[in-house]
């Protein structure tokens, strides 16, 4: 028989082994492993396994490569906004704007002019030279429109330099645009470099009268003791002493208390005549520019005479306005010329121009450094380089017109050509090149009578603003001319207008049967764009919890800033004019701060112990800021828990998945807060188009989510105007289709059917899953996985209130003819004599009310501030690739099995365990038996 104290002693040993099993198996397969991974998850000390610090990094190389058969592109979808009833919107009733699209793009982005560089970011006494990762991008875009080949030939040199290598062709691309859609397709909307123009010049009223008049001389208007300028005073800047003309009013009183006699003023009304040379000029311009016509023949002219309006000084019957214009979806993406913002914004700036030069120039050198973009830093509208672009639109425009009629139709495609800048301007509308074709039959006149006669009166020769003679072959932009008295000066010049996406220079590869050549593209991009550098903090300072490790990705600059102004505070809380120069304004700036969203500071190892995954899917519950280029500001986004039924989201990899967490934007990012902006005039709204545009003013526009999600109920109708002292309405209803990438048909406002539905706030929180922004992202590591950014923007009319801007003053209606600003116009009326109002009553000229916008005169009745959408937008990126998901599901695997190795050590402990306290208390239980 064994001895009970063997056994016993077999017992104890059997606990003390088991113990010491897993006491090890702990230490060793959970402990040790667990803080090994924990280390490599967060990057070894250096805020991210992601850090491009080493000279091999792979995290370098991903986002420097400019492989584009393997680097992920960004599917791009635009939604427009067009107005259906322009007409009856601009003359007061509500507009009614339908969704159009979604029109799908591919966009290809490389970085270029690549630099490591020391942080700003870093606290660390001896900074890395390799903190920050430093670049400027490059994009091209496929239209997909139809299934579409491309090739490239980039190569990334060691040195982080571009080159060119061997081509290389990406897989196909498939159409993906809905078959009852086109980029042909029509969108009407605003103009927003017209808007950008009419701010620089205030209102209508003040725009037209500064083509013949000078700010002073517009400003003398009605002064006491200011004569009528001359003829040859008018735009003369030493003719500062005089008036430009006599307003309406004062022109009728001074009449009628002289027997009949007009007083020896030009009447201001007689530059509003519809027939006269300035509005026919305007008229025809915004035509050409795709302007919707605001007056049919019939109906009263501009100038107050009572007369009916018949026809323009060119035989139109119809009077067009540039606010709203009709553009191709092509168009309104990547740009197209304006032939009104071409001569109009070059003469309302003649002003500025002259007086910022030290030594007077002749008219037509002052007019070629205007026209030629160099003359920019002194003018409030910018012009750039209209001579060249005009002579760039001839070049794929001049085949489309017609001896003795206009341009119709539309320039080349890009996938036919391989001439980049006839790729720029592929597809263009070509009618606005109607005013430069002109030229050619004008100048070829001039040429013909100085021939006959070389001091012929009223003639003088052409001179293109680019110094070539194209005025006798495809006609240009013109610096000087005359032609029977008339001075040319400006004729023909298209002013480029800049598309909501970007330039494109994606067309026909040469050398491989139709493909599109994104090499090129891209590398056309970058011999032709100014360079805009931006920078992000990839290389943190070694060591353990190190507050920088929390910046980890952040951009440091962008745009070559590490701040932006987004935001002129003046205490109103809707852009207007002066906003940008009153002396009162806060300027609001935006620091600079956030990630890109590829990647986010990571948790680190959080996950139980034998699971197959390394994280638990909860972030960390902080604001993730993410900054969107946009809106040159930083949107923080939140996790908002798991899915509906605790779902997770996954990333998967070549076999296996593993879990991350989704991000949302907060939901007061658009929320009211006086000193940015935000939430301005309605809450979901962030006003950034103080710095947007051409114009040193900037114009209304706003920056939101899709159809305002997260906003003001009021936003989907707009009714209240009392910001105008107006009635209510001139709102807006939106409609957009419900039958996804199916036609929907024509849209019929009187009878929208079941194809369109009336969005208002309900439903637009009903789908909620469509319209947020979303990005997903792999919690332990923060690797950015996928993400959807999706924001819109719209434009409202500048105000015009008399009360508070007094050039808006010069629009008056004394007959009670325009629906806002009462208030303001019985104020106006009581400050005059006695004397006056008595007199102006008698000729029933003593009810003032005001035009309801600053668009004063074409549309006196469309009430400004209200918010109408032009467009969103949805950027679609898969930042992680299948082998990073592989690593990480790696990772995962091996943890699990660490975990698998301790659960099998501690159930054999546990086995051991059991047998061993039983071997003791057997023992104990045999010695009493015997004992006893």
């Amino acid at each position: 028989m064994v001895n009970s104290k063997v056994i016993r002693g077999g017992g104890l040993i059997v606990l003390a082994g088991s113990y010491v099993l897993v006491e090890r198996s702990f230490n060793n397969d959970v402990v040790n492993a667990g803080k090994s991974m924990f280390g490599n998850l967060i990057g070894g000390g250096r805020g991210s396994m992601y850090n491009t610090c080493d000279a091999d990094s792979k995290t370098l190389a991903k986002l420097t490569s400019v492989n584009l058969a393997d680097k992920a592109a960004t599917d791009v979808k635009y939604s427009f906004y067009s107005v259906d009833n322009p007409k009856e919107y601009l003359g007061g009733s509500d507009a009614v704007v339908v969704e159009q699209g979604p029109y799908n793009l591919r966009k290809y982005s490389v970085a270029y002019d690549v630099a490591q560089t020391p942080s700003t970011l870093t606290a660390s006494s001896s900074p890395d030279p390799k903190g920050a990762l430093e670049y400027s991008t490059a994009n091209a875009y496929l239209v997909l429109d139809q299934d579409v080949t491309a090739t490239s030939n980039l190569q990334r040199n060691a040195d982080l330099s571009l080159a060119t290598g061997t081509k290389q062709t990406l897989p196909a691309t498939q159409r993906a645009l809905a078959t009852h859609l086109s980029m042909s397709d029509s969108v009407v909307n605003f103009a927003p470099d017209y808007l950008s123009l009419l701010g620089a010049n205030n209102d209508e009223v003040n725009m037209i009268l500064s083509l013949e008049c000078t700010s002073e001389q517009i400003a003398n208007i009605g002064a006491a003791g200011k004569s009528q300028c001359a003829g040859n005073e008018l735009g003369d800047t030493a003719a500062s002493n005089c008036a430009c003309c006599m307003m309406d009013d004062e022109f009728a009183l001074a009449t009628s208390r002289n027997t009949g006699v007009p007083p020896p003023f030009t009447n201001c009304n007689a530059y509003f005549d519809d027939e006269g040379p300035i509005l026919s000029r305007l008229s025809l311009l915004a035509s050409h520019d795709g302007g919707v016509a605001v007056k049919s023949a019939g109906e009263k002219k501009y100038d107050g005479s009572g007369d009916d309006f018949t026809s323009t000084a060119f035989g139109q019957t119809e009077i067009h306005t540039a606010l709203l214009q009709s553009h191709t979806v092509n168009d309104w993406m990547f740009g197209h010329p304006s032939a009104y913002l071409g001569l109009v914004g070059f003469y309302t700036q003649m002003e500025e121009a002259k007086r910022s030069l030290a030594s007077p120039l002749s008219s037509t050198e002052l007019a070629k450094r205007m026209l030629t973009g160099q003359m920019d830093a002194d003018i409030s509208f910018q012009l750039g380089n209209i001579a060249d672009y005009t002579s760039k639109v001839g070049s794929v425009c001049f085949a489309t017109c017609l001896e003795g009629g206009d341009c119709s139709g539309a320039a080349p495609g890009r996938d036919e050509t391989s001439d980049v800048d006839k790729i720029k301007l592929g597809g263009i509308e070509c009618l606005p090149y109607t005013s430069t074709f002109e030229t050619k039959a004008k100048c070829t006149a001039i040429d013909a009578a100085l021939q006959a006669d070389p001091n012929a009166p009223g003639y003088e020769a052409c001179a293109c603003a680019n110094d070539s003679d194209e005025w006798s072959s495809q006609g240009c932009c013109l610096a000087g001319g005359m032609h029977g008295g008339d001075d040319l000066m400006g004729e023909g010049c298209l002013f480029e207008v800049a598309g909501v996406v970007d330039p494109n220079y994606a067309g026909m590869d040469s050398s491989v049967a139709n493909a599109v050549d994104l090499g090129a593209a891209l590398q056309s991009w970058i011999d032709r764009e100014a360079p805009s550098s931006s920078s992000e903090f990839m290389c943190p300072a070694e060591g353990v919890q190190i507050d920088e490790h929390a910046k980890f990705a952040y951009y440091e600059t962008f745009d070559g800033d590490d701040d932006h102004v987004t935001y002129y505070h003046t205490g109103n809380d809707r852009i207007r004019q002066g906003d940008v120069a009153d002396d009162a304004s806060l300027e609001y700036k935006t620091a600079v701060t956030g990630t890109s969203g590829r990647y986010f500071e990571p948790k680190g190892l959080f996950a139980k112990v034998g699971t197959s995954q390394i994280s638990d899917g909860y972030p960390q519950a902080i604001p993730h800021p993410v900054y969107v280029p946009s809106a040159k500001r930083s949107i923080d986004f939140v996790f908002p828990g798991m899915r509906q039924n605790q779902v997770r989201n996954q990333l998967c990899g070549t076999e296996e998945c593993i879990v991350s967490a989704r991000l949302l934007p907060n939901s007061t990012v658009f929320a009211a807060d006086e000193a940015s902006g935000s939430g301005m005039p309605y809450a979901g709204l962030q006003p950034v188009g103080h710095t947007r545009g051409p114009s040193a003013t900037g114009r209304p526009e706003y920056f939101h989510h899709p159809l305002y999600f997260d906003g003001d109920a009021a936003l989907y109708s707009q009714q209240n105007s009392s910001h105008a002292d107006g009635a209510d309405g001139n709102g807006i209803k939106i409609y957009r289709p419900t039958t996804g990438s199916e036609n929907p048909g024509a849209f019929d406002a009187s009878a929208p059917g079941d194809n369109y539905q009336l969005v208002d706030k309900a439903y637009v929180d009903s789908q909620q899953g469509t319209l947020a922004s979303h990005i997903d992202f792999e919690v332990s590591t923060g690797l950015g996985a996928r993400q959807r950014m999706r924001f819109g923007t719209s434009y409202s009319i500048w105000e015009c209130d008399p009360a508070t801007n007094a050039h808006c003053k010069l629009a008056v209606s004394s007959k009670g003819a325009n629906g806002c600003y009462a208030t303001a116009g019985a104020t106006a009326f009581d400050a005059k004599t006695t004397a006056d109002k008595n007199d102006l009553a008698t000729l029933g000229r003593n009810d003032l009310t005001y035009p309801c916008s600053a668009a004063n005169l074409l549309t006196p009745n469309v009430v400004g501030g209200k918010i109408l959408p032009m467009y969103w937008y949805e950027e679609s990126t898969i930042h992680a690739t299948a082998e990073e998901v592989d690593v990480l599901a790696a990772y995962a695997d091996s943890y699990m099995q660490s975990g698998d190795v301790f659960i099998t050590m501690l159930t054999l402990s546990l086995i051991g365990i059991t047998i061993g306290i039983s071997m003791v208390f057997l023992c104990l239980c045999f010695e009493q038996k015997v004992g006893g």
